[in-house]
């Protein structure tokens, strides 16, 4: 028993050494491959170049030659910037406004439902804005019966919300020629839109 002992503690202190001695070689071989990709990376990017003194020299100069006395920009060595003209056309103001709350709408054979906010624009005065304030709840009744009758996919396409919007500053003209004799709503806007 005694001998095995023995030999099992020599065969331990010969392993261990060769264990040191692997993990020893490893750290080396990792040292040595970061050590070869710094200086690598250093290489290729310029840093161990030699400055060429005669461009440097260049440059100094040339920045030097658009400086006044002051270390300024030298003013007349500046190129004058172009002024384009406007064309002179006759433009007349748009005015918004926003209808006060939102739409919420069933969409007609879905589950779905749509919310959305609208603002109307026009190119007369200011009577055209207090006339869709004054019919606010005609218009929007208007807007509602406009936009329960489209299926969903009319909603999932750039030509069927134009179409929408079309159709619903139609009815809203509708409502105002036949409350003011005057309509005067020449857009319409989604400003939010929902499908859920």
């Amino acid at each position: 028993m005694a001998e095995d002992a023995l030999e099992d503690e020599e065969e331990l202190e010969e392993k261990e050494p060769k264990n040191i001695l692997k993990i020893l070689v490893f750290v080396l071989a990792a040292l040595l491959l970061i050590g070869v990709s710094v200086a690598a990376t250093l290489y290729l990017t310029g840093f161990f170049d030699v400055k060429d003194e005669q461009s440097v020299a260049v440059l100094n100069e040339l920045e030097d030659s658009t400086k006044d006395a002051d270390g300024n920009l030298k003013e007349k060595e500046l190129p004058e910037k172009q002024k384009k003209e406007t064309p002179e056309t006759q433009q007349f103001e748009q005015s918004y406004q926003e209808m006060k709350s939102k739409f919420t709408v069933n969409i007609p054979n879905s589950k779905k439902y749509l919310q959305f906010s609208i603002s109307v624009m026009t190119h007369y005065d200011e009577k055209v804005l207090g006339n869709v304030d004054k019919h606010q709840t005609a218009l929007r009744s208007a807007i509602l019966q406009v936009v329960r009758q489209k299926p969903v996919e009319t909603y999932n396409s750039e030509d069927g919300m134009a179409s929408v919007l079309i159709e619903i500053k139609e009815a809203m003209n509708g409502v105002l020629m036949g409350y003011e004799d005057f309509g005067g709503i020449e857009e319409v806007f989604f400003t939010e839109f929902v499908v859920q």
